[in-house]
Formats: structure tokens, C-alpha cells, sequence
């Protein structure tokens, strides 16, 4: 089974408008104020929503290819990572409000010299973490308990084992 993924338009969308609007506050008033801290600190500000932007551009360049076999990221920057060289596995959750409801999940997977990280952004997620939670599991990965209370969360059973410290 070999499943093509990509980032979600809408996603990509709104961070391209994210970009836009943060770009624009910060550098037109560069265009009509005589440099100060103030637009010092706005041009810098300005940089971030730039390379916001491009990390966005690239996301929607990138092609995620996940088989029995492995993992690839096709596009800029991309590589591959076969299943049974996975290294290292890491689920992490990012919340949005103090109540932990909203947010995203990261998933970062190192091997072969390569390091991927995908987030839930991703068409497809719960699938590749599936499979590299099999991969994780047959390689007899550590896998730390917040891993794997957020591989539970997306209803994904991991067997008890080796687990390295919080």
C-alpha cells in the first residue's frame, strides 16, 4: 500500500494570508517613517512573516510518500527513511488554549541520516503515524510517554516496553 499525502490547502491558504497580512503591517510603514527602533524592530518582525512565507512555500512543494517499505518527502529538501533504519520517533502535541483543547500534532521521524517532521496539517496523518508507529514498535524504538499518550490519542495502541524518562 503506498500513500501519496500533501499539506492541506486550506492550511496552506490561510498561512500564505497569515504571511501576506504580516508582511504588509510590518513593511509598509517602513515606507513612511524615518528609521527608528521602532522600524528596526518591525523590519526584523517583517523577516519572520518573509520566512513564514517561504517555510509555507515549501510545505506546499512537498509531497509526502509513505509505503510498507518507508517514508519520503519529495520536493525541496526532501529525503527518504526506510522503515527498518527508523532511529528515532517522537509524537508531540502543541495546544492552542490552556485547556488543551485545539492544537496540532509533530511528528518527527530521524534515520538513514535523515531527519522528517510532519505535522497533522498533513492529509493523511493518522495513517503515517500509524506506520511509524509499526516501524517504531518493530525496531524496538524507546519511546517516551508523551509519545506514546499521544500516539493513544489518535487511537493508535502501542505494547508496553522500553520507555525512556519524561
Amino acid at each position: 500500500m503506498t500513500v501519496t499525502l500533501h499539506y492541506a490547502r486550506p492550511a496552506l491558504y490561510a498561512d500564505y494570508a497569515r504571511a501576506a497580512v504580516g508582511v504588509a503591517i510590518c513593511f509598509l510603514p517602513l515606507l513612511f517613517v524615518a528609521s527608528n527602533a521602532v522600524t528596526l524592530a518591525l523590519a526584523a518582525l517583517g523577516a519572520l512573516f518573509l520566512l513564514f512565507g517561504a517555510r509555507t512555500a515549501l510545505r506546499h512543494a512537498t509531497q509526502i510518500v509513505a509505503d510498507d517499505s518507508g517514508i519520503a518527502a519529495r520536493g525541496p529538501f526532501g529525503g527518504r527513511i526506510a522503515w527498518e533504519r527508523l532511529e528515532r520517533l517522537k509524537l508531540a502535541y502543541y495546544a492552542t488554549r490552556r485547556d488543551r483543547k485545539g492544537g496540532w500534532m509533530h511528528m518527527t521521524l530521524a534515520g538513514n541520516g535523515r531527519t522528517l517532521r510532519l505535522d497533522s496539517s498533513l492529509d493523511g496523518f493518522n495513517d503515517v503515524a500509524r506506520l511509524a508507529a509499526r516501524a517504531g514498535v518493530a525496531n524496538n524504538l524507546e519511546i517516551s510517554p508523551a509519545t506514546r499518550a499521544n500516539f493513544a490519542a489518535l487511537d493508535i495502541a502501542l505494547p508496553a516496553g522500553a520507555e525512556t524518562p519524561a
